[in-house]
């Protein structure tokens, strides 16, 4: 038998549906090939864990690593690395945010992005926690870092946001669609409680961030905060966050 860390994470109060759902989907993936998937569960930071027995084992691995990412090993964390992670711990201090790229048993280690270095990416010079509440920068947001300073010998990674996840972050501020970013959802629960809520139509298109965290991008005509109003109820306990172009625009202005 052999068991893979995947970097995709189950939590929040839709994480049993989650397990269901990805059981499923990789059930359907392996429809053709010699496996059998003996379990499927989530380690105790919520990274999905896959194991499997069967002649097609190495392809089926590499399937898996391919759609859903692999939790990073100690021989990844070098200075440069180009890393996909989540936030944890957002909050928890005041000198920067970590994000869990799922290193392996044994070797907990999350890299640190200091508020220094967030300051430097958006020319500003306010307090981590504006700047966390006015980006989105929120529990389980999926994003790539890059890794800058690494020592291993005293456990300090230090990363910053990666040129994909710059550039991703300054088309959406750029862009004239205001966001709702809702984390620990699958895309059909989602459609379905739009549908419920009769606003389906209000969503321009759906980004997928991570498995399970999506940004719903809304019609220009379409105010997020609304639908916030109408979805939230029925996703209850799910995470939704606002990324409002315009006040992040005023924002930065003010801030320079």
């Amino acid at each position: 038998m052999t068991t893979i860390s995947l970097l995709v994470k189950v939590y929040g109060p839709l994480r049993g549906k989650l397990l269901g759902y990805l059981k499923h989907q990789i059930s359907h993936s392996f429809a053709d090939i010699d496996v059998t998937i003996t379990k499927i569960d989530s380690d105790k930071r919520n990274h999905v864990e896959v194991s499997i027995i069967g002649d097609d084992t190495e392809f089926a691995i590499n399937l898996l690593a391919k759609e859903y990412g692999r939790c990073a090993r100690s021989a990844d964390i070098v200075e440069g690395a180009l890393l996909e992670g989540y936030l944890v711990d957002v909050g928890r201090v005041g000198f920067g945010i970590f994000v869990d790229v799922g290193l392996e048993k044994g070797a907990h280690l999350d890299p640190l992005i200091p508020l220094h270095t967030l300051r430097r990416h958006f020319n500003v010079k306010k307090p981590l926690k504006e700047i966390s509440r006015i980006m989105g920068f929120t529990e389980n947001l999926p994003l790539e870092v890059r890794l800058i300073a690494v020592d291993l010998v005293r456990r300090n990674v230090e990363a910053e946001l990666s040129e994909q996840t710059l550039n991703r972050m300054n088309h959406w501020i750029q862009d004239d669609h205001e966001r709702l970013l809702v984390l620990g959802v699958s895309l059909p629960m989602i459609k379905k409680v739009l549908i419920e809520s009769g606003h389906l139509e209000d969503i321009y298109e759906f980004e997928r961030l991570g498995t399970f965290e999506f940004a719903l991008v809304c019609k220009r005509s379409t105010r997020a905060s609304g639908i916030v109003a109408a979805i939230g109820p029925r996703l209850r306990g799910v995470p939704i966050h606002l990324f409002i172009p315009n006040e992040i625009k005023v924002w930065l202005d003010a801030a320079t």
